[in-house]
């Protein structure tokens, strides 16, 4: 039997471990260590395209109208289900790594997972919950909250199967570059647009482009959004895709991490009350700490903000 120390090390570290990846191929500029992954993948880099970087003044004048307005802010989450199987991770316990299982997923149904996390804050409001979306989205939940600034947000989560990383990825990519829109019913007249329509556009799990290969989507629309990628070393790897999307990269984070739901807690609050770029990179990295116990200054440089 394990001494009672180890086990509760285990326990501790085991968000971490499972984002372990292999190194991280494009950025041979700031190698990192990491723990031997199961699965040796050869990675392809991330297409190379030289675009003009952009400023966030369009899409925070955006939201600034909106607020004034008093129209509700939708926030989108794209979230593939942990998977031992079918992702280039470090295996973690059975049920939190099985990307079918949405009451115990590690980035779902666990303590720190989305659905779990929010539907326990008292300042959230749990709206609905419905199963079998598509073929690749096993659940959508929804979630609202108002704040002091009169701004209501709309929280939207999709849980994608383990194995439909790729899917995942891609409707990530096409929702940022305006290919993908959709309304969605709240109530009998209430509607909201997710997808491309959505004010922040969030990834949260393990970094599949760490595992897939997915083509640049352009921009379509000449729209420019706000986007979240919270997956370990998600900055270098996405930072092409944001550019040809014409999506600013509002929150990527620079190493490993564990994309545990108080993060995008945290970049929401601080998002929904107009903070620029660095404030909410400074909330985000408070909360980190705040859970991690990793220190302030360490758990900030985890996170970047712009390009």
């Amino acid at each position: 039997m394990k001494h009672p120390l180890l086990l509760l090390f285990s326990l501790g570290t085991i968000v971490l471990l499972s984002c372990q990846t292999n190194p991280i191929k494009n950025n041979p500029s700031k190698p990192i260590v990491t723990t031997p992954t199961t699965t040796e993948k050869n990675i392809p880099p991330a297409p190379r395209k030289i675009i003009p970087e952009f400023d966030r003044s369009k899409s925070k004048n955006k939201l600034t109208a909106k607020i004034k307005n008093k129209d509700a802010l939708v926030v989108h989450v794209m979230v593939p289900l942990c998977d031992n199987d079918n992702q280039g991770i470090v295996k973690v316990n059975k049920q939190l790594g099985d990307g079918l299982n949405l009451r115990t997923n590690l980035y779902w149904g666990s303590k720190y997972g989305i659905k779990n996390h929010f539907k326990v804050l008292k300042d959230w409001q749990f709206i609905s919950a419905q199963k079998d979306i598509s073929a690749d989205i096993l659940e959508r939940v929804i979630y609202q909250k108002k704040y002091s600034n009169n701004t209501t947000v709309y929280l939207v989560a999709d849980a994608y199967r383990g194995d439909r990383m790729k899917a995942c990825v891609q409707d990530y990519l096409m929702a940022i570059a305006g290919h993908k829109k959709e309304l969605i019913a709240i109530a009998s007249t209430t509607k909201i647009g997710i997808h491309s329509q959505a004010d922040l556009v969030v990834f949260n799990g393990h970094n599949g482009l760490m595992d897939v290969e997915v083509p640049l989507q352009n921009n379509q629309d000449q729209q420019q959004r706000e986007a979240a990628i919270i997956a370990c070393a998600s900055h270098n790897f996405f930072k092409d895709y944001l550019k040809a999307a014409n999506a600013y990269p509002l929150i990527t984070t620079t190493n490993l991490l564990a994309p545990e739901a108080y993060v995008l807690e945290a970049l929401i609050n601080s998002w929904a009350q107009q903070k620029e770029g660095i404030e909410i990179r400074k909330a985000i990295g408070l909360a980190y700490h705040q859970y991690q116990k990793c220190g302030v200054k360490g758990a900030t440089r985890l996170f970047s903000t712009g390009w």
